[in-house]
């Protein structure tokens, strides 16, 4: 039995947009209207929920349910291991490191899956984040309601599984969310959700939407749509943020098909990519039209190994190496790059304070930082 939905009543609600500018103030993509106050404290209260965390309003009866608190136990002390290991030194790191893409606004990150914490926590001014992944969008859940039909227990027990390695290392493995993102869990929405709590934001609306092929988009059913908005802030309604996540296919057959994800990003502009643990998928022939995109429509770049290899960053780009390049893991071994490890060794790198990727112990893990050159 899938999860008790919060949204899928709410089509009707959500058909007023409002304008949400780039940084310099031209108006790109409609914001959702926000939730009705009685809506939104639902939705937040059962972020935060999943995130462990305290309502942010009058106390939820599951804070009081045994499970919950020792799911809560669990998300918290991971929590805390992966701000002493992770994100404190992420965030400090990104703030000297990449200040002038941070202010760029947009970011794309393909091959994302439900990984909004990662890039927030390297880029929380962005306006815009366009995610993609393979996997399903699915439900928002209630957490009283699940609570009242007594079906929390099993939920909590596979939103922590899903969110494990994650937690643990710094990705989500994709054989892995075959398993964890369907069931009573039945897609990537949950994870966002927990992520954006943690990072202390409030979400404000949730839409469903099909992405057509020119970059456009309209709203949907929850069933059938192939893409989610989440409007979210730090507090300020003023100061709106938007995040999409699209389930494409980004091979060349998929680009083909519905080119979208690409038209979108080249209508959005100036932006700054972000790959991590992204299978090298981008090594492939057969991933060329979404490589294509991404230096075509990116001022900047940041990646580990497993993004775009090192010999399509031409002469247009200025590339500064960052921690140690020690090579691909085990399983992708042949995706050794020679002409990487003669760059690091060539250039003295800058230290890198943390592991991320799939060498997510820090002093086997490398990021490039590629600005486009004017």
């Amino acid at each position: 039995m899938k999860s008790r939905s919060l949204l899928p009543a709410l089509a009707g609600l959500l058909l007023t947009s409002l304008p949400l500018c780039a940084a310099d103030g031209q108006a790109v993509l409609a914001l959702p209207a926000p939730f009705p106050d009685d809506v939104a404290a639902r939705v937040n209260a059962s972020a935060h929920g999943l995130a462990g965390l305290a309502s942010p309003g009058d106390e939820e009866p599951w804070e009081r349910s045994p499970d919950w608190q020792a799911y809560q136990d669990w998300i918290n002390g991971r929590w805390a291991y992966l701000n002493r290991v992770r994100l404190n030194a992420m965030r400090t790191w990104s703030a000297s490191a990449l200040g002038d893409l941070r202010r760029l606004g947009t970011v794309y990150y393909p091959f994302s899956g439900p990984d909004i914490l990662y890039v927030d926590t390297l880029f929380p001014d962005s306006k815009y984040l366009l995610m993609a992944g393979l996997e399903p969008i699915g439900t928002m859940p209630d957490l009283a309601q699940l609570q009242q039909e007594g079906r929390l227990p099993a939920y909590l027990t596979q939103v922590q599984r899903s969110l494990y390695t994650v937690l643990a290392a710094s990705f989500f493995k994709t054989k892995d969310m075959k398993n964890d993102f369907s069931g009573q869990v039945d897609g990537i929405l949950p994870a966002m959700a927990v992520f954006l709590a943690h990072q202390g934001y409030r979400i404000d609306s949730i839409r469903y939407v099909t992405l057509h092929g020119d970059g456009s988009m309209t709203e949907h059913a929850p069933a059938g749509a192939n893409g989610v908005e989440i409007a979210y802030d730090n507090g300020d309604r003023d100061d709106p943020r938007l995040a999409l996540y699209f389930q494409v296919d980004l091979g060349d057959d998929g680009v083909r098909k519905n080119p979208g994800y690409v038209n979108l990003m080249r209508q959005l502009g100036a932006g700054v990519t972000y790959l991590k643990a992204a299978s090298y998928l981008l090594y492939d022939d057969y991933f060329s039209r979404i490589r294509s995109a991404i230096l075509d429509d990116s001022v900047g770049l940041v990646e580990d190994d497993s993004g775009i290899p090192y010999k399509y960053l031409d002469a247009k780009w200025e590339v500064t190496p960052y921690g140690n390049y020690t090579g691909p893991i085990a399983l992708f071994k042949e995706r050794y790059q020679p002409d990487l490890a003669a760059f690091y060794a060539k250039n003295i790198p800058s230290p890198l304070p943390f592991g991320t990727g799939y060498k997510f112990v820090a002093n086997q893990s490398s990021i490039l930082v590629a600005r486009k050159k004017e």
